[in-house]
Formats: structure tokens, sequence, C-alpha cells
């Protein structure tokens, strides 16, 4: 890794433990809830926390782009820009429930080389960079060796899908799976890679609720596409696959495809 990459890293935890100062502030508290024109729910946790990246963002790298969930997105063309979303999971936030996290992304000419999965509430970080393994609180961590879907563990967020063929192969691959469970949020993809457990899937995603998760995943060992087994980028249709490895992927891959 250059001396360029060590600096950002650093400053992506950085960014990450100003923003557990911040929502922990918040988190089971009472705080007011609004309703964003999608009707998902955004609290002052989420702004404040995400003004504030900016604001380190804008001061530190002031070239740098930046693409956010709660406001609008600057120099997307940059060579480097930054993802993030403050919180992810702002209903299990408001709940009370804990595997809510900030997702903080790097991108270098549109490909992700650096990701982080912050859990405050769990006091658990994964770090992920390109073409080095994959950390969480500084242990290097891997994905599980299961290669059979009947003896996987398989997780997702809700139980809508919009998609209807990738609703259809899901419900194939949850009758096989071993155990399956709603929920999670980004947490689970923090599970994945830490081996405890083998799959997700999701639909209707943005590019700041996944991008983090790219390397993150790949440097524990495995694998992370769209429901047509393409790599993720800027511009993927919002589904996801994430996996333990390639060769359960491409599994999964086939059935949803059939």
């Amino acid at each position: 890794m250059t001396h360029q990459y060590d600096e950002f890293v650093k400053f992506a935890n950085f960014l990450a433990d100003e923003s557990s100062i911040i929502i922990t502030k918040y988190f089971r508290t009472k705080i007011n809830i609004e309703n964003k024109e999608d009707s998902s729910p955004v609290t002052i946790a989420d702004q404040n926390t995400e003004l504030k990246i900016r604001e380190l963002i804008s001061s530190k790298y002031p070239s740098h782009g930046i693409l956010g969930e709660e406001y609008e997105h600057i120099n997307t063309k940059a060579e480097f820009v930054w993802v993030i979303d403050p919180i992810d999971g702002t209903r299990s936030f408001i709940a009370g429930h804990k595997d809510f996290g900030t997702l903080i992304s790097l991108l270098h000419n549109n490909e992700p080389v650096l990701g982080i999965i912050n859990c405050p509430a769990h006091n658990e970080r994964w770090l992920g960079i390109k073409d080095h393994q994959t950390t969480c609180n500084d242990i290097k961590v891997n994905t599980s060796s299961k290669e059979k879907i009947e003896d996987s563990y398989l997780f997702t967020s809700g139980q809508f899908f919009y998609e209807p063929f990738l609703k259809k192969g899901f419900e194939k691959i949850k009758e096989q799976s071993k155990y399956f469970r709603y929920g999670g949020d980004c947490y689970m993809y923090g599970m994945l890679a830490s081996g405890l457990i083998d799959i997700v899937i999701e639909d209707t995603l943005k590019v700041h609720d996944y991008m983090a998760l790219v390397n993150i995943i790949e440097g524990a060992g495995g694998k992370i596409t769209d429901k047509f087994g393409k790599n993720v980028n800027i511009e993927s249709d919002g589904s996801l696959v994430a996996s333990c490895n390639p060769k359960i992927h491409q599994q999964l891959i086939s059935i949803i495809n059939s």
C-alpha cells in the first residue's frame, strides 16, 4: 500500500470515529423522525452525521467528490470520490436495535478501494482495502468455507423483492438453506465477512448502501455481485448477492437466473 493509501485508511477510520460520537449521542433517545420523499425515515442523527463527515472530507481533500444519502452529490467525476451512508439501518436505529451502522467507501476512478462498516452499538468495525485481507477491530477475518446452500445461513434485510425473478430465485434459495432470517442491515455483511453467516441477498439498494461492502466481502474471501453475477459499481441496478466464496456464489446466481 502506498503512503497515500495509508493516509486514506487513517482518515477513513477517523471519519468512523467521529460518526460514532454523534450517533451514540442520539441512540435510544427521543428524537424527531421525518419521512423523505421515498417514505424512508430520516433523523437528526443521520443528517448531523453526514454533515460532519462531509465537512471533514471537504476540509482535508477539497478536490475529492462526495456521494451521500442525505444531501446532494459533489464532484462525482473526481478521481477520488467518498461514498457515505451516515446510518445504514435508520429504522433499526430509531427502534433502539443495534444492527445499524455507518458505511464509508472510497472510490478511485469509480473503483472501490476502501470500505468501512462501523457499528458503534456493537463496538465493531470492519475495514476492507483492495488487495488486502479484511479486518474487524484490527483482527483479520475470513468468510466461511461452506460450499452447499443446504449448509448455509441466509439473511436479507426485508421481505420485499420488487424484481419478480429475483424474488422467485430468493424463495428457492430460502427453501434450500439451513437457516434463514430477516433483518440485519449492514451488520449482516460484517457477520458474513467474519464467517458467521454465509449468504445475503437484497434488492432495491442505492449506491451508498452497497459500495463500502465490496472490499470488505472480497477481502475476507467472499463474493459480491448483482443478481446477474456482474461486479457492482455506482451504476448497478440495486440488486445484491453476497456470499462466502465463489463456488457457492455461482450456485446462487444460477438459481436466481434459471
